[in-house]
């Protein structure tokens, strides 16, 4: 997935950032808060509370603000200055030194329910929302009312997130939400924290959350279009892991839907264009997978080593051995030596039936993961090809001999290694396998592991102590080592 996107908000960028530019077109934000007597009242006391040098006559004025707008809202028949002096009622209390967002009905003005609890974040939200849909012109003199204190409480939720502490983030979050239900920020600290939890539905309401707050404004983009792609590829892997079914459908379609919409609005981006492969692949839309491997097949330069391999992948998927011989081929050249990429190009090569290609790749497959059994069966294919291809009856024979030879050694093969794992993971890289002991006594191995940047140098060593493992017994092994310029990895023979 790509890298989650929640830098801590700004105010001054967000009281600015996506409000509309005033034209002479526009209706001009006019707000009545000085009629009927209870709006010029309640004003009076706002006034009187924001400018006191007394901090305990504060709350006296505030509540008399209150409760002159609340006591009979129907005897005022000025409902936008009503709001609009709640609004900054609400304010000016959620302003005060150690303010809870939480307080006693009665202690803020409000004498219905007096005893009762009032929630100062969400009687703003509803003001300020009451206010922009009378006013809609008025939206930008209401949103900061808003934003500071959404900014301040969304901030600490980014904060507690990268703290990882995530019962923290998760409550300051949801706090925010409070103050500004349609914003879509929260939403996205969210769906990285149920990611983290391994909660991939509420992750994926989350994303969906947030892709639909966003709409279009630009404010949001870069969330929006995070979320589309994330919630793309958690779909695939869900359909990937899933049955046959109309729920496995939905999902990729719902999936290939994200994704073109994604490079709609951000074309050419390589890691969308890769999962889209996925996508149209599992939907069995062989054309378009065609189509959308054409750019890499004539350009890999743009692309990278992994997303050539994928793009390969997808194209052998779909019959189209050719261009994934191809692809494999550009992909190799920016990482000769990696594993997967070497076997699954061997097999392409062996379904094309090109021997002169297909003998150095596995050549190299061996020398890479020389206790993988699968790789003398690669070679002894090649010799099978061999032998096929020629009517000499010495080099048929010679090469029958190797068939069988090769599979003899893959029988053989003892210690049998399985890597699981090869990857990137900052400035280390990581290695992870199972060692399989197919003898008839107990034995541990030593495995002299290199790690290999783009030209095939070693860039880091580590000698690997296996076992001991019984007979007919597995272990699993995990090397990290602080490698920046590794790549694959390559290890001497087990034995």
């Amino acid at each position: 997935m790509k890298a989650r996107i929640w830098t801590a908000v700004v105010s001054a960028t967000v009281l600015s950032a996506g409000m509309p530019m005033a034209s002479a077109a526009q209706a001009a934000c006019e707000i009545n808060d000085s009629s009927p007597f209870q709006v010029n009242g309640a004003k009076q006391y706002i006034l009187t509370a924001a400018n006191s040098r007394r901090a305990d006559e504060v709350p006296k004025h505030l509540q008399n603000a209150i409760r002159v707008l609340t006591d009979d809202p129907s005897k005022i028949k000025n409902e936008a200055g009503r709001q609009f002096l709640l609004l900054r009622a609400y304010a000016q209390w959620l302003e005060r030194e150690n303010a809870g967002y939480v307080m006693k009905r009665g202690d803020v003005g409000l004498t219905q329910n007096s005893s009762g609890s009032q929630n100062l974040l969400l009687a703003l939200d509803s003001a300020a929302t009451a206010l922009e849909a009378m006013l809609p012109q008025c939206t930008a003199k209401v949103r900061p009312y808003r934003t500071k204190f959404f900014t301040e409480i969304l901030n600490k939720a980014i904060a507690a997130m990268g703290a990882e502490q995530n019962d923290s983030a998760a409550y300051f979050a949801n706090l925010s939400l409070q103050v500004a239900s349609t914003d879509p920020r929260p939403w996205n600290v969210l769906s990285a924290l149920y990611q983290t939890e391994n909660k991939a539905d509420s992750a994926m309401i989350a994303m969906e959350k947030v892709i639909a707050l966003s709409g279009s404004d630009e404010l949001y983009a870069k969330v929006k279009q995070q979320s589309r792609y994330n919630l793309a590829v958690t779909k695939l892997s869900m359909a990937e892991a899933a049955a046959a079914g109309d729920e496995k459908d939905a999902d990729i379609k719902a999936a290939r839907a994200l994704l073109e919409a994604y490079l709609k609005d951000t074309p050419g981006d390589a890691n969308a264009a890769q999962a889209l492969g996925r996508a149209v692949r599992l939907s069995g839309d062989t054309a378009a997978v065609t189509a959308i491997f054409a750019d890499m097949l004539n350009a890999p330069d743009k692309f990278t080593a992994d997303q050539l391999f994928e793009a390969a992948s997808n194209a052998a998927a779909t019959s189209h051995d050719a261009d994934a011989s191809k692809l494999f081929e550009n992909g190799l050249t920016k990482n000769p030596y990696h594993r997967v990429a070497l076997l699954n190009y061997a097999n392409v090569l062996f379904t094309l039936k090109d021997t002169e290609r297909m003998a150095p790749v596995v050549v190299r497959l061996v020398e890479v993961d020389p206790n993988f059994d699968r790789s003398y069966r690669l070679m002894a294919g090649l010799w099978q090809l061999r032998a096929r291809a020629t009517s000499d009856a010495a080099k048929k024979k010679s090469a029958n001999d190797s068939v069988l030879f090769y599979l003899d050694k893959q029988a053989k093969t003892n210690p049998r290694v399985d890597m699981t794992l090869a990857q990137k993971s900052g400035n280390a890289f990581a290695v992870q396998g199972m060692v399989n002991n197919e003898g008839t006594a107990a034995a541990s191995w030593t495995m002299k592991l290199e790690l290999l940047d783009v030209a095939g140098a070693v860039v880091a060593t580590k000698d690997v102590a296996i076992g001991p493992v019984d007979a007919g017994g597995s272990t699993t092994f995990s090397v990290k080592l602080d490698a920046p310029k590794a790549v694959a990895y390559r290890y001497a023979p087990l034995k």
